[in-house]
């Protein structure tokens, strides 16, 4: 049944005649005509000569000549005011598709909260469920629901307002890409889109949230590509694809924060069923926007110790940093200790020993020690604060490939160190000890350290973990957030993908690659090291990002950009 003038123009372009419009839909022929007048008025369609359209112009129909000089053209929008901050939410809505309405009602209250005054933007998408696939559709085939013959695309009237299907430029290298159509059954939304908008960053509207980073020249920012979740309700044919799509399909939107400077941020807003949304310490449920809520656990980007950049260590851990902010309830460290005084793969490079050697960064003891007081430093000491938790990780496990090494018996700097703990690893082995950390030794013995710093040192808060030893993360039906995995350790000993562990069908948090990711239920942090070391050469897309899980066990990535994490 049609009953508008642009849904009688969708049906002519379909049918070609005004009698076969009312045929194929099942209305009169007046009324058809009556809406054709509508739409000549709306000049929708162009008037009809009677009676000069014969059959055998609607079976070959004259050729339609189309053409443009020149691709898109990007406007940008204007900068906040000096002290200002603009906010934007950006999501997608599929046609002929019921809103969330939980959803819906938390996005309007971030539009008129006085502390976010969020703009809203929405961009329609299509999906067929009337073409050849439908055919197909079980529920179809045995008779639950009855398939339409036509697709007349309609979007909620609500939308109305909210709706941007164009591109612009919402902040300075930022695009929001509102004219792009992808498929919501789409696998990989940012698939082949990394040169769609050139060097700028990318946004793109799709109903399965994902995030990838494209590598940059050293000179220049790194680029990052995002989706957004969707408004809308699942709605998708039965059929692998669209069962597929299910499991995957995201309630929720993206936030972009813009400051007078033109840098920005964006986050992950992810609902949960009923709609709740969470953004850092704020929280959004039934319409009520409070703040000061906790999270559930950080995943940091790969530490790095000796190479930590200052600025990060301040921004997470320093005064009315991250930590004080979201006051998490685990954080996560991921190769905490680099181990840049005898790493491995430097070994035997005269070049590269010499430069420890003028650096005065020879010494594995000190670099040990300093990184161990760096994780008693950044837990809390009252019990019931901040659990640390050391996941293993390649970086980590470096001390012991040194250890196995029979050269270091002859390293005059390291020689009391390699054998001292050379000997406690002996022994743990013919004791069996199963349970032997050798970062957990090296932080409970205190090396360099006085018999009175060795007392402060916190162990109630603190857990190392050993190789493939699991720590989950807000436990549910499906198993909970696997945050025990640095990433280097793929399938099969195989290495570490993205698809791989996408592929477990379980979510974890990872780190490893320093560049942040969504992949399905997969999310990487960066690194807080400098993003600019001696062996990432060329273009590179890391970051300085991490991962925030709340307590409804949505998560976000969070980018540090000029010194902050938020504007």
């Amino acid at each position: 049944m049609i009953n508008t003038p642009r849904q009688f123009v969708q049906a002519y372009d379909l049918h070609g005649s005004i009698r076969a419009v009312a045929r194929e839909h099942n209305i009169s022929r007046s009324k058809a005509t009556k809406l054709y007048k509508e739409a000549l008025k709306l000049e929708l369609i162009e008037k009809l000569s009677v009676g000069c359209k014969k059959r055998e112009d609607h079976k070959n129909p004259a050729p339609v000549m189309s053409g443009k000089l020149r691709a898109m053209q990007t406007p940008a929008f204007s900068l906040p005011k000096r002290g200002a901050v603009a906010r934007y939410l950006l999501t997608y809505a599929q046609n002929n598709t019921e809103l969330h309405e939980g959803l819906w009602k938390n996005l309007l209250a971030l539009t008129e909260h006085p502390r976010t005054k969020c703009k809203l933007m929405v961009a329609r998408g299509t999906y067929v469920k009337t073409s050849m696939a439908g055919n197909s559709d079980k529920d179809v085939a045995t008779g639950k629901t009855v398939k339409k013959q036509t697709e007349n695309f309609h979007w909620d009237d609500r939308l109305d307002g909210f709706l941007y299907d164009e591109r612009a430029e919402i902040a300075p290298g930022l695009i929001w890409c509102g004219e792009m159509n992808i498929l919501p059954t789409a696998v990989r939304p940012l698939s082949a889109m990394e040169s769609y908008t050139g060097r700028k960053s990318t946004i793109l509207p799709h109903p399965r949230i994902a995030m990838d980073s494209v590598a940059s020249g050293k000179f220049e920012n790194t680029k990052f590509m995002y989706t957004t979740g969707a408004v809308t309700m699942i709605n998708y044919i039965k059929r692998k694809v669209g069962l597929k799509s299910e499991h995957h399909h995201c309630y929720g939107a993206l936030i972009v924060e813009v400051d007078s400077n033109g840098s920005w941020w964006c986050r992950q807003l992810n609902a949960d069923s009923e709609g709740t949304l969470y953004d850092l310490d704020m929280k959004v449920k039934d319409g009520k926007v409070t703040f000061n809520n906790k999270v559930e656990g950080i995943n940091w980007g790969d530490i790095h110790h000796v190479r930590l950049d200052p600025m990060v260590k301040e921004v997470c851990w320093g005064q009315d940093g991250i930590m004080d902010q979201l006051k998490p309830k685990y954080q996560f460290l991921n190769d905490v200790l680099d181990f840049r005084s005898r790493n491995h793969h430097e070994r035997g490079l005269a070049y590269k020993m010499l430069e420890r050697w003028v650096g005065q960064e020879e010494d594995v003891e000190k670099e040990v020690a300093n990184c161990m007081e760096f994780i008693r430093e950044i837990t809390p000491m009252k019990h019931g604060g901040c659990h640390t938790v050391v996941v293993d990780s390649n970086h980590d496990q470096a001390l012991m490939r040194w250890l196995e090494r029979i050269d270091g018996h002859t390293d005059p700097v390291n020689m009391e160190f390699w054998h001292k703990t050379n000997y406690r690893v002996v022994m743990s082995i013919k004791t069996e000890e199963k349970d032997f950390n050798i970062l957990e030794w090296c932080y409970l013995t205190g090396a360099q350290l006085t018999s009175h710093e060795l007392t402060m040192r916190n162990t109630k808060n603190i857990k190392f973990l050993n190789e493939d030893e699991s720590f989950i993360l807000c436990h549910d039906a499906h198993g909970g957030i696997e945050c025990g995995m640095h990433g280097h350790r793929g399938p099969n000993g195989s290495f570490g993908g993205p698809i791989a562990y996408a592929k477990m069908g379980r979510k974890c948090n990872i780190g490893h690659s320093h560049t942040a990711r969504i992949f399905d239920g997969v999310y990487y942090a960066g690194t807080m090291s400098y993003l600019d070391l001696d062996y990432n050469k060329g273009p590179s897309s890391w970051s300085q990002s991490l991962v925030v899980t709340y307590p409804n066990g949505k998560r976000a990535i969070v980018t540090i950009w000029n010194g902050k994490f938020r504007a």
